[in-house]
């Protein structure tokens, strides 16, 4: 077994079960290779951890176990997966709701390796070379855990000569459907880095609906295959959803007409957000709640944007269009950007704003999305509803 030595001083924290091995940590790392395993060890050659190398983030790899005795092997898998399932038993009893995250990286004890099922359908995601070196493992283990119509599996990494898609059991058509707090969405899960629907945020779509759709005018940013329009539209006024992807109309145009809604008496425009925000302004478009759920970090054209830089511009933009006492939905997945960051981001910008707000509800991960207690960058997801006064 290959061993990487922590920098003096800086044990301490991976004694405190942080689970991200960072360069920076180590003595030296140019011995360890994708997909090997080696004892984390103290100065002193004293035993820490076993970790695998997986780069991913700004880490080398992730901890495996605390025991130097346990062999990382099909069985090893096998219990974690098992811990997993037991876990999330709850998605499987309630109703109106078929797709979840089975297995969550970190949160369940494996960085880098995610599994998700999509009513029977199973998709996992490697997330670098070196956890995929373990494939046959897990995939065996994951046979012997989790009932399953297929397997699909996704390349969260960049390797030209590794594709992903289908593994194994009865392949579907694409898309399926799966039902989520009663709504469906098309899902396809062989179709590019995306299947069509984030189960990250189904608790904060589900808040939507509840509490701030009913007879208002929605507008949703950013807005993929249309999931946050698709569960506020029953109860809605209108919904108007905005991408600047092509394919994101005929996408979204299917997602309502799944739920029995005439995608002609909703508003669809593929534009830029901020495109759209001047549009908006020029027809004097006045919205009720506004959903703002961007991607860390995008491009178009000559124009880039950046979640830890340009936030408070999405918000800006969206205040011009904002009914009085109107709510924004404000989220982001950024990994690297806490919590109390981006609220301190919101409560800025509403300040020099000049607005008189109200911030009604603060959400993270779903319970199925099961987060580290030593590693704050898992609790990636937050969303605010915020309410003008």
């Amino acid at each position: 077994m290959k061993t990487a030595t922590v920098n003096k001083g800086k044990e301490t924290k991976y004694l405190n079960q942080y689970p991200l091995i960072e360069e920076d940590d180590l003595y030296a790392h140019d011995h360890l290779k994708e997909g090997d395993l080696f004892y984390l060890v103290n100065d002193s050659g004293q035993y820490i951890a076993t970790a695998y190398v997986g780069r991913q983030h700004k880490g080398i790899g992730w901890v495996l176990s605390y025991d130097k005795d346990t062999d990382i092997n099909v069985s090893f898998f096998e219990v974690l997966f098992t811990e997993a399932l037991e876990a999330r038993q709850y998605f499987y009893q309630i109703e109106g709701t078929n797709a979840f995250r089975l297995f969550n990286s970190e949160g369940d004890g494996v960085g880098g390796l995610t599994i998700d099922n999509y009513d029977g359908h199973l998709l996992i995601q490697w997330y670098s070379k070196g956890i995929y070196k373990f494939r046959y493992t897990i995939l065996e283990a994951v046979k012997r855990v989790f009932d399953y119509t297929s397997i699909y599996e996704k390349m969260r990494f960049k390797d030209k000569a590794i594709t992903g898609g289908f593994v194994e059991g009865e392949a579907p058509a694409f898309p399926i459907v799966i039902e989520e707090n009663f709504t469906y969405y098309n899902v396809d899960l062989d179709d590019g880095p995306m299947t069509g629907i984030f189960l990250d945020q189904k608790e904060v779509r589900k808040k939507l609906r509840d509490q701030f759709a009913a007879d208002r005018d929605i507008l949703n940013l950013f807005s993929y295959t249309g999931a946050f329009s698709v569960i506020a539209a029953e109860d809605a006024q209108s919904t108007t959803s905005v991408d600047l992807a092509n394919r994101s109309r005929a996408l979204t145009e299917d997602n309502f007409g799944l739920n029995g809604i005439d995608p002609k008496s909703q508003y669809i425009y593929v534009m830029d957000t901020f495109d759209y925000y001047n549009y908006a302004s020029r027809h004097h478009k006045v919205y009720d709640t506004i959903v703002i759920d961007p991607p860390s970090f995008a491009r178009n054209k000559n124009k880039t944007f950046s979640v830890l830089k340009d936030y408070d511009k999405l918000i800006e933009g969206a205040l011009d269009i904002l009914a009085p006492q109107g709510t924004l939905l404000l989220c982001t997945n950024h990994s690297g950007l806490s919590l109390k960051s981006f609220k301190n981001t919101v409560k800025r910008t509403l300040d020099e704003a000049g607005m008189d707000y109200e911030i009604n509800e603060v959400m993270g991960l779903p319970k199925d999305f099961k987060t580290h207690p030593h590693y704050k960058p898992s609790k990636y997801l937050k969303a605010i509803f915020v309410t003008m006064n």
